[in-house]
């Protein structure tokens, strides 16, 4: 005799998509963008910690780094601001990440800043024409 799931079948798919939602409030559950995807797994895992989940900043930086009065906008272009995060991010152990992580975990924040459109790739040698505002 086959086993049925009965009603809830598909309750814990739903549950774990209501999960990513609710983890990262305003952010798609699932970004068409690999390099956005993997920026904001990344950002969760090295950067939530001090800028805080929704990027308007936590008990390491209290400064937005997204959105409105945020401080990226000081480096003018994705270039400056990625050369400071590969070199000094995250602060505790730069050498933790990857420079490909840290690419990723800035055009993250550079899609969630309204900079980068959802199928925008970051490139090392483009991201001088990314303006930041």
């Amino acid at each position: 005799m086959p086993r049925t799931l009965g009603p809830y079948a598909g309750a814990t798919s739903l549950v774990l998509a209501a999960a990513a939602l609710l983890a990262f409030p305003g952010t798609p559950a699932q970004a068409e963008n690999p390099q956005i995807a993997r920026g904001r797994a990344v950002y969760a895992e090295a950067c939530a910690v001090c800028h805080g989940k929704d990027g308007g900043g936590g008990p390491g930086f209290a400064n937005p780094i997204w959105g409105k009065g945020a401080q990226i906008a000081k480096f003018g272009h994705a270039a400056e601001l990625l050369v400071y995060t590969v070199m000094l991010m995250p602060f505790d152990d730069p050498t933790r990440l990857s420079d490909e992580d840290k690419l990723a975990a800035t055009a993250y924040v550079l899609h969630r800043h309204g900079v980068l459109g959802e199928e925008a790739e970051l490139r090392q040698e483009t991201a001088k024409s990314v303006v930041i505002r």
